[in-house]
C-alpha cells in the first residue's frame, strides 16, 4: 500500500467519526425537545372527553384534528386556543367539537348520532309500476325500494297493480345494509263484453278470444281489446285487469261505417235539418252509411226542399237545395190614396194589388199631412191579404197624443187649448170706455197651442239672464219685448225645439210660423183666452160682462193703490199695493190666472194702428210684419178704470215698464199639416 492510498483511509475514517458525532448530537436534541414539550403539555391541566352513548364509548376513539396537543385515552393536552376533535365510533356518525377557551381543564361531553341501516328491497318478478311502502309510509315507485331506518325491525311492503300486495318483516343494523327480494304472484281477474250488435268477434292483444257476448279470465295486467263486426266500424280499447278492480265489464256499441254530406243551399240564412237536426249547411256533416237520411232546407218566403240520400262507406257526395220563392197577394186599399213602401221602397199608390214574398214584412202608408200608418204583414201563398186603412190628418194624430198640460224644463206650466174658433176681436164704438185702436176684426183661430198658466216670474228669467235680486214667484216686469223674445228663443233651444224668433244682437230679424218653439201669445191668441175661452159667448171683461168687478178678480189698483196709480177702484181691496206672486187669485175661466191685473203682458204682434177690410175674416193671425212698437195686453195692478180692466184694451209700447211683463205659448205642432 503506497503513501496515497493510506492518506484517503485516514480521511474516509475522519468523514465517518464527523458523521457520527452529528447523528448523536441530533439524537440529543431530539430527546430534549421531546421532553422539553412534554414536559409542557404534561404541565398543561388535561380536558376529559367523555362519548356518549355508553354504547359509542366502548369502542369510541378521539383525535386532535385541528391544533397543537397530545391525547392519552380520554385525556386531551393541548396548548392551542381552540383546537378540535374528532370523536368516532363504528356504528355512528363522526362528530367534529371544538374545545372552546373556558372548557379546558374541564370534562365535556360529545354525543354520537348512530348510523341508520339500510335496506335494499327488489321484486322477482322486477317490476317498475311497484309501490313502495316503509313502515306504512309511501317512499317511492319503482323497480326498487332503496332507504333508511333507525336499527331494529321494519315492515316493507310492496303493492304491484297486477299482482296480489306483499309485505316483509325485516331487522336494521346501525350502519350495515339488508338486501331482500319479494316474490310477487300475479292476480286471477275476469272480462266480460256485451255488444250491439250481438256476435261481434273479440281479439286480446291481437289474438281471437270469441265472440260476444264473452266471459273470461284473465291475470293482471294491461290488454289491447279490438271488437269487429260486418258493416260496423271496428272498435279499439285498453282495459286493465288490477288488483282493486279485478273484474272489468264492457258493453260496446259497434257504430255503422260513416260517409259525409256537404252542402249548397241557396238562398242562404234558411234553415238546414238533417233526420230531424239543425245543421250548418257551411260545415261537412258525417252520417251512416248505407241508411236512409232526409235532408230538409226551410226558409221564410220561400217553398222548402226535401231529399232523401243514401250514401256508401267512406262516401262524400254534396247536395244542392235552391228553393223557390213563395209569394202572397196583398191588396192595398186606402183613403185617402196614399203611397205605398214595402221594406222602405215604393212600391205603389192608392188601391193597389201586389205579390210579396211570404216572409215578415214592413209595410208603411204615407201622405203629407197625414200621420204615416206602419205595420208588419206575412204575406201567404194560400192566404190573400187584404189591408184598409184610413188615414188621419197629422194634426189630428199630434192632438190626440199630446199631453193637455205639461211643465217645462224652466218650471212654466202650460195648458193646451184647441180653439177651433171665429169671434170678434176689439169693441164696438158704442161700448163703454172703448177706444179708437180697438178696430173689431173678425178673427178665426184653428192651430192648437199651448199657453203659459202663469206670467213668466223673476225666477225664471233668472235661469236666462241671471238674478236681480227680485221676488222669484213675483211676475217678471220692466222688461223689453226683445228680451221676452229671446228668452222663449233660449227654451226652444234648452228643449230642442225649433225657434220662433229669428234675432241677431238681440234685434228681430223675423220670426217663422212654422215653428214649434216657444214664443209671445199673439193677440188674438191673447183675447180670445181673455174673453172667450170657456165661455159660452164673447165677454167684456176677463170677468163677464157687469162692470161690478167680483171680489178677488185679481191685483188691479185698489184702495191701497191710492197715491200710487193714477187711478183706483174705490171700496175694492186686493190686498196688494204693487205687484203680487203670480197664481195669488183664483183662475180665470179660461183656467189661466192673472189676465186681469197684476201685470200687462207683451204680445207678438207690433202694433199699428189699420183698420180691416170690411167682411174680411183672418186666419191665426200674428199681426203685421213690421213695425216700431209692440202690442201689450190686459191690465196691471195700476189698473183703476173701465178702460184699461176690459179683455179688448190694447196699447203699442216700444219699451219696458215696471207694470209690463209676459206670457209664453207655443204651438202645438209647428209646420203646418194638411187640414
Amino acid at each position: 500500500m503506497n503513501e496515497s492510498e493510506h492518506g484517503f483511509e485516514r480521511g474516509l475514517r475522519a468523514a465517518r467519526a464527523r458523521q457520527a458525532r452529528l447523528y448523536l448530537f441530533g439524537l440529543v436534541a431530539l430527546v430534549v425537545i421531546v421532553v422539553a414539550v412534554a414536559g409542557v403539555l404534561v404541565s398543561t391541566n388535561a380536558t376529559r372527553v367523555t362519548i356518549q352513548p355508553a354504547e359509542a364509548e366502548m369502542a369510541g376513539s378521539i383525535e386532535l384534528a385541528e391544533g397543537f396537543g397530545l391525547v392519552v385515552g380520554d385525556a386531551v393536552y393541548t396548548v392551542s386556543r381552540r383546537p378540535v376533535l374528532r370523536v368516532q365510533s363504528p356504528g355512528f356518525r363522526e362528530a367534529m367539537r371544538a374545545i372552546q377557551p373556558g372548557e379546558k381543564g374541564r370534562r365535556i361531553a360529545v354525543t354520537l348520532v348512530p348510523l341508520p341501516g339500510r335496506v335494499l328491497a327488489t321484486t322477482s318478478p322486477a317490476l317498475d309500476e311497484s309501490r313502495w311502502s316503509f313502515d306504512g309510509r309511501l317512499v317511492t315507485v319503482g323497480a326498487a325500494l332503496d332507504t333508511e331506518g333507525e336499527d331494529g325491525p321494519h315492515e316493507v311492503a310492496v303493492n304491484h297493480p297486477f299482482h296480489a300486495p306483499a309485505t316483509r318483516a325485516v331487522e336494521l343494523a346501525r350502519g350495515e345494509t339488508t338486501e331482500i327480494e319479494i316474490a310477487l304472484a300475479p292476480i286471477a281477474g275476469r272480462l266480460t263484453i256485451l255488444s250491439d250488435p250481438v256476435g261481434a268477434t273479440v281479439e286480446v292483444d291481437g289474438a281471437r278470444a270469441g265472440a260476444t257476448p264473452l266471459d273470461r279470465s284473465l291475470k293482471g295486467g294491461e290488454y289491447r281489446i279490438t271488437v269487429t263486426a260486418p258493416d260496423r266500424q271496428p272498435l279499439e280499447d285498453v282495459i286493465r285487469i288490477t288488483n282493486a278492480k279485478p273484474e272489468v265489464a264492457r258493453n260496446y256499441k259497434l257504430l255503422p261505417f260513416a260517409a259525409t254530406l256537404k252542402f249548397q243551399v241557396m238562398p242562404a240564412g234558411g234553415e238546414l235539418l238533417v233526420d230531424g237536426r239543425r245543421v250548418s249547411p257551411a260545415d261537412p256533416l258525417t252520417i251512416t252509411a248505407a241508411a236512409d237520411h232526409t235532408v230538409v232546407y226551410l226558409r221564410n218566403g220561400y217553398q222548402g226542399e226535401t231529399r232523401t240520400v243514401r250514401l256508401g262507406a267512406n262516401e262524400t257526395r254534396t247536395v244542392e237545395l235552391v228553393l223557390k220563392p213563395e209569394l202572397g197577394l196583398v191588396e192595398f186599399e186606402t183613403s185617402p190614396a196614399a203611397q205605398i213602401y214595402v221594406n222602405g221602397a215604393l212600391r205603389g199608390e192608392g188601391n193597389a194589388a201586389l205579390r210579396l214574398l211570404a216572409v215578415p214584412t214592413k209595410i208603411e202608408l204615407r201622405k203629407p199631412g197625414y200621420r204615416s200608418v206602419a205595420r208588419t204583414i206575412v204575406p201567404s201563398a194560400a192566404n190573400p191579404l187584404v189591408i184598409r186603412e184610413t188615414l188621419i190628418l197629422e194634426a189630428v194624430a199630434r192632438l190626440a197624443e199630446a199631453p193637455r198640460a205639461y211643465t217645462n224644463s224652466a218650471g212654466i206650466e202650460l195648458v193646451l187649448f184647441e180653439p177651433a174658433d171665429t169671434y170678434t176681436m176689439g169693441a164696438p164704438r158704442h161700448e163703454i170706455g172703448q177706444r179708437a185702436n180697438e178696430f173689431e176684426r173678425q178673427v178665426r183661430l184653428t192651430r192648437p197651442f199651448y199657453a203659459a198658466r202663469h206670467e213668466t216670474t223673476n225666477g225664471q228669467m233668472a235661469m236666462f239672464r241671471g238674478s236681480r235680486g227680485l221676488a222669484p214667484n213675483e211676475p217678471v216686469s220692466d222688461v223689453r219685448w226683445q228680451d221676452a223674445a229671446a228668452f222663449a228663443n233660449w227654451l226652444s233651444a234648452k228643449e230642442g225645439l225649433k225657434p220662433f224668433y229669428d234675432m241677431t244682437g238681440g234685434r228681430l230679424r223675423g220670426f217663422d210660423p212654422t215653428a214649434d218653439g216657444y214664443r209671445l201669445l199673439s193677440e188674438a191668441e191673447w183675447e180670445w183666452l181673455a174673453r172667450k175661452a170657456g165661455r159660452p159667448a164673447r165677454s167684456i171683461f176677463p170677468w163677464g160682462d157687469t162692470a161690478t168687478i167680483p171680489r178677488g178678480a185679481g191685483n188691479i189698483a185698489d184702495e191701497s193703490a191710492n197715491g200710487v196709480a193714477r187711478n183706483f177702484v174705490p171700496n175694492y181691496n186686493d190686498g196688494h199695493a204693487r205687484i203680487a206672486p203670480v197664481g195669488r187669485f183664483a183662475a180665470e175661466k179660461s183656467g189661466l190666472f192673472d189676465l186681469t191685473g197684476n201685470v200687462s203682458e207683451w204680445v207678438h204682434d207690433w202694433y199699428l194702428l189699420e183698420p180691416p177690410a170690411k167682411g174680411s175674416v183672418v186666419t191665426d193671425p200674428l199681426g203685421p210684419s213690421f213695425g216700431d212698437s209692440h202690442v201689450v195686453k190686459g191690465s196691471s195692478w195700476r189698473s183703476g178704470t173701465r178702460t184699461n180692466l176690459r179683455a179688448a184694451y190694447r196699447d203699442g209700447l216700444s219699451t219696458g215698464r215696471d207694470d209690463v211683463g209676459f206670457r209664453i205659448g207655443r204651438y202645438l205642432h209647428g209646420e203646418t199639416t194638411a187640414q
